[in-house]
């Protein structure tokens, strides 16, 4: 019996212990800080054992799963370094940012010889919580896995094979960039619009039964938790401010087309994103 403990069983968290609590060599616990979380995942067969706290579950561990926010992973992490652990235990998380995590790993864990696959996958909802948990969440789609220095993604993959995602390796550095541009900096454009139509036009009451489809789809992420936000735009600051110093050239150059009543340069910038969009669905 493979003994996998779940540390967060919001979305994420409880969709990948939900899973791994079908397969019968497994035995799943799950660790949260919300009693109330942690009587739903047991009463509906989420996971088969429950705690309040990491240090309580994680010396019987074979493998620990870490899915909470960002700040709340290198806690534990640093918390995980001081216990005694299982010698062969592998410890992964599911946060969505990279450097910091694994800085914090190779700095703690990796000269007490704990292996430490880093793990995200491109998936989950802007909504949260244990109520969102779904079977099929991570069903065919990217699944990042970054070793540290000791480690190798089989350490993890062949544990999470249930779950049917796409695993792929990928660079600290590469994985970071890339989020920014697919996944960061389009919340905080989310955000900043609902932000800017609040400003401009008052609640939402005033305008909300006028917008239509194109304004509920770029908002529709804006509905995302915060804290887990915050904590992930802060942990990505130097790929995000790069990318965001690209997106406002993009900006500026929309600014002057408009001012300079230059349609030619306008319908280039409309053209290309377009042409890039529709490969996107290819």
């Amino acid at each position: 019996m493979k003994n996998i403990v779940v540390v967060g069983l919001g979305e994420m968290g409880a969709s990948l212990a939900k899973i791994l609590n079908r397969q019968s060599e497994n035995l799943v616990v799950g660790v949260d800080i919300n009693d109330n979380s942690l009587t739903y995942a047991k009463k509906n067969n989420i996971v088969k054992q429950v705690s309040l706290e990491l240090k309580q579950v994680a010396k019987e561990a074979d493998i620990i799963i870490l899915a909470t926010p960002v700040t709340y992973i290198e806690s534990s992490i640093r918390q995980l370094a001081t216990l005694p652990l299982k010698k062969d235990v592998v410890i992964t998380d599911t946060g969505s940012t990279k450097r910091d995590i694994m800085a914090v790993v190779e700095q703690v864990l990796t000269p007490k010889n704990v292996r430490f696959v880093g793990g995200h996958a491109m998936a989950g909802t802007h909504q949260s919580g244990i109520m969102q948990a779904n079977e099929a969440l991570y069903q065919d789609v990217p699944y990042f896995l970054i070793p540290s220095s000791i480690s190798k993604t089989s350490d993890i993959q062949d544990v999470l094979k249930p779950i049917n995602a796409d695993f792929m390796s990928i660079s600290i550095k590469k994985h970071d960039e890339l989020m920014s541009v697919i996944s960061d900096v389009p919340h905080i454009l989310a955000f900043s619009l609902m932000n800017t139509a609040t400003n401009q036009l008052g609640d939402v009451s005033n305008f909300g039964h006028f917008v239509a489809g194109g304004f509920k789809d770029t908002t529709r992420i804006a509905e995302s938790d915060p804290k887990l936000w915050a904590d992930v735009l802060l942990s990505n600051k130097e790929a995000i401010l790069s990318s965001q110093s690209i997106l406002m050239q993009q900006l500026k150059l929309f600014s002057q087309a408009i001012e300079n009543n230059d349609s030619v340069n306008l319908m280039s910038l409309i053209s290309s994103a377009q042409k890039s969009r529709k490969n996107l669905l290819r």
